[in-house]
């Protein structure tokens, strides 16, 4: 049994005292008193939050008795009007009176002033701030049942919905204002600056680099890595889908358990289902909060998409661009198999898929690309469109294609893992549910929120993250 009585008082500060008494069976375990104990504490949080709410509209309907209207003070009493406010610990009611002025005639509510820091639907600030990472971490109806267990919060999935497209979507804004910011007056003159900035302190640091991860000259690190990837999601507004753009970046290598495994740290995400110049603005303000544009070593890992090749030779001119050795392999695997079909060439095929990887891998790409253009077939045949393709891909990629053994050695990232789990965290993980269709603006809105929490988990003396969908 839960008997709650309370007191509250009014002076020159509002005084409010809720004493909760809870009578608890000693046979039924610690299960059932948790759930009896919040609920009471929930229930003495509402009442609480009554008292308040009821002191505080007293004293501003004293204080503003005048009819908002015309400014007159001859009103009469109108009777009185439940407000509800939904709060994080339940739905609480307040009546608020209503009044008609003897000079004009209107009716107006002398309190209505006093709840304006309840926005929208009558959510408090602080609920409206849950609403919005839950709705970033879990589709809405799971969000606001989750809410409600947790904390009592009575709270409609569309709300959810709505506190998470408002407060991410501005959330994205000032996420590209502030990386647009770092670009002006425009993305060239920055660049030039920076460019010869970055030089000269290069040439200026004593040595050779040290440890990955290790501060530089100047506190700089020794290392930048960029990963730039895109992620689909179905679409309400362009059939196929629409395209996510997502960045890591990161200045640090640690080791992670006894078998030589390595995680970047410290690390930011960015992401947006705006243009690649979004992407690109968002990635290099990460990089710049992070230290790395003055990194001596700088690397970007991609798939080899054009606009990922722009975005860095603008960012981040100097660095290293690595093609995804994912990538890269799937497509010659695939353009052997296309060119030599059938049981008669599987000893050719087997020669062929463990040849032609090992020569790109040591990063010598003539002898591969000798090697899959003695597949073609000899005039008049027809070509085949996917080894043509790859001997496309090969060509077009020279300037991301090396020596993925040396950098293998020398710790640079030579595969895909880095970015593809940044697009199932950002993306996947909440988006890619049963059903689920998206607008840009919304989309934008909830992974603007995630990369916000992702990243807290990087900051120091912080460990909060997300919580997985």
């Amino acid at each position: 049994m839960v008997r709650l009585t309370s007191y509250h008082g009014r002076g020159p500060e509002m005084q409010c005292s809720v004493w909760v008494e809870v009578e608890l069976d000693p046979t039924t375990g610690v299960a059932q008193w948790e759930g009896v104990i919040l609920a009471a504490g929930q229930q003495a949080m509402r009442q609480a939050m009554r008292q308040a709410l009821g002191a505080a509209v007293d004293a501003y309907e004293r204080a503003h008795a005048v009819c908002v209207h015309c400014g007159s003070a001859d009103s009469r009493s109108q009777g009185t009007v439940r407000r509800r406010v939904l709060t994080r610990f339940g739905r609480v009611s307040v009546a608020l009176r209503r009044r008609r002025c003897q000079a004009c005639g209107r009716r107006f509510r002398p309190a209505t002033g006093c709840l304006t820091g309840c926005e929208q639907g009558n959510v408090t600030p602080e609920l409206g701030a849950a609403c919005a990472l839950a709705g970033a971490s879990w589709p809405y109806a799971t969000a606001a049942r989750v809410l409600h267990d947790l904390c009592g919060a009575q709270v409609s999935h569309e709300e959810v919905r709505r506190w998470t497209v408002r407060q991410g979507g501005a959330l994205a804004q000032a996420q590209q204002a502030d990386a647009e910011e770092l670009l002006a007056p425009t993305a060239e003159q920055v660049r030039v600056e920076r460019d010869a900035q970055a030089r000269a302190q290069r040439l200026g640091a004593a040595g050779a680099a040290g440890a990955v991860g290790a501060a530089g000259a100047g506190g700089a690190p020794a290392r930048l890595t960029v990963g730039l990837d895109r992620g689909w999601l179905p679409s309400r507004e362009q059939a196929g889908g629409m395209e996510g753009k997502v960045g890591v970046v990161a200045t640090g290598v640690e080791t992670v358990g006894k078998h030589g495994r390595h995680r970047l740290t410290p690390r930011r995400y960015v992401a947006t289902f705006g243009s690649s110049e979004q992407v690109g603005a968002l990635a290099y303000a990460a990089a710049v909060a992070l230290g790395g544009d003055n990194a001596r070593e700088q690397l970007v890992l991609g798939d080899g998409a054009e606009r990922i090749k722009t975005q860095a030779d603008l960012h981040f001119p100097d660095a290293t661009g690595i093609l995804d050795w994912a990538h890269v392999s799937r497509a010659v695997h695939k353009a052997i198999r296309a060119a030599r079909p059938g049981p008669a060439n599987r000893a050719l095929r087997r020669e062929l898929h463990h040849s032609v990887p090992d020569a790109l891998w040591h990063g010598d790409r003539s002898a591969a690309w000798a090697a899959l253009a003695a597949l073609r077939p000899s005039p008049p045949a027809e070509p085949i469109p996917l080894l043509e393709e790859t001997l496309r891909y090969l060509d077009h990629q020279r300037g991301w294609l090396g020596d993925y053994a040396t950098w293998q050695d020398q710790g640079y990232p030579v595969g895909s893992g880095l970015i593809e789990r940044a697009v199932a965290v950002v993306i996947n993980w909440r988006m890619k549910g049963r059903g689920m269709r998206w607008r840009r603006h919304t989309a934008s809105a909830v992974v603007a929120l995630r990369v916000r929490e992702l990243n807290t988990g990087w900051e120091p003396d912080t460990n909060t993250s997300l919580p997985a969908a």
